[in-house]
């Protein structure tokens, strides 16, 4: 069979996010890459994408085919990027790439390739909770309400001169925070979360933390947004922290789990970070030991 089409595998990808982003159905991509074990590809690796006889596919927008975590947006590589010229251009740092892009290489850019990007913020809002969000694509007051885990009426009663029916790309809102019975703790050095409710040891997980030159900071934080399947590094659950950049995730690489093996986020076993996610809500305390 004579492919007539390729893709070369790129940081953080997988046959399913594959097939989503190009609408080829993940069997398809199976029957015509016989000799590729889904399980095991690699960066700069090239697969089939269409074989002889098939319809070419109508190409997709460049912004198209990436998940960010809320906060930040998609990016494709230009020809002459460097980490420092886009985190110019963005109004964000080398670092907090860095901690959105743990897989990406920043000496070994390649046009095409794709990063999450924070969303630059100008002067931050005067806010009360010191808490808010950068209006995205799409977002409606219900959607925002439903990450956040309050109302659409405290949604709204918080920023008395959003429209709803009239959101802006970039505009920024101020989000109330929901009382949180659960306290998550992180001990950085044993690897370990454990996560109380109500006061109570509630579970225990195994995560993994930052590497040496990136360690995961300590401190006391919050979670500031959640987003579900965010994709690629970040796996099946994203809980974003107050300290920007950094966040609880899932993984594609569970064989990381329990050693210091991110730039700085806590990566978790997917099924973990799902129970995680459906009892933590925004504003949950976060504390971070050495």
């Amino acid at each position: 069979m004579e492919c007539l089409e390729f893709y070369t595998i790129r940081p953080g990808d997988t046959f399913y996010i594959i097939s989503r982003e190009t609408g080829i159905p993940l069997r398809r991509l199976l029957e015509i890459n016989p000799d590729v074990d889904p399980d095991r590809i690699q960066v700069g690796q090239r697969i089939c994408l269409r074989a002889e006889g098939e319809t070419p596919r109508p190409p997709e927008p460049p912004s198209q085919g990436i998940s960010c975590p809320i906060g930040s947006v998609p990016y494709t590589v230009r020809a002459g990027d460097t980490f420092a010229k886009i985190a110019l251009r963005f109004g964000t740092t080398v670092e907090a790439i860095k901690n959105l892009n743990p897989d990406a290489d920043p000496f070994n850019l390649q046009v095409g390739d794709r990063l999450c990007i924070a969303q630059p913020i100008g002067d931050e809002p005067d806010c009360p909770e010191q808490n808010f969000y950068v209006i995205r694509r799409g977002d409606t007051i219900g959607s925002i309400a439903a990450a956040f885990g309050v109302s659409q009426r405290e949604l709204l009663t918080a920023n008395p001169s959003v429209v709803p029916t009239n959101l802006q790309v970039g505009q920024v809102i101020c989000i109330p925070l929901a009382p949180s019975p659960v306290e998550i703790v992180i001990n950085r050095g044993a690897k370990r979360m454990t996560v109380y409710k109500n006061g109570r040891v509630f579970r225990e997980y195994v995560v993994a933390v930052g590497k040496e030159e990136t360690p995961t900071p300590t401190g006391v934080f919050t979670v500031i947004n959640k987003q579900v399947n965010p994709g690629g590094p970040y796996g099946t659950r994203w809980l974003g922290l107050s300290r920007r950049g950094y966040g609880i995730h899932g993984t594609n690489d569970p064989s990381s789990i329990g050693n210091n093996a991110s730039n700085g986020c806590v990566r978790m076993f997917n099924e973990d970070v799902e129970a995680l996610f459906d009892i933590t809500p925004v504003g949950t305390v976060v504390r971070i030991l050495p």
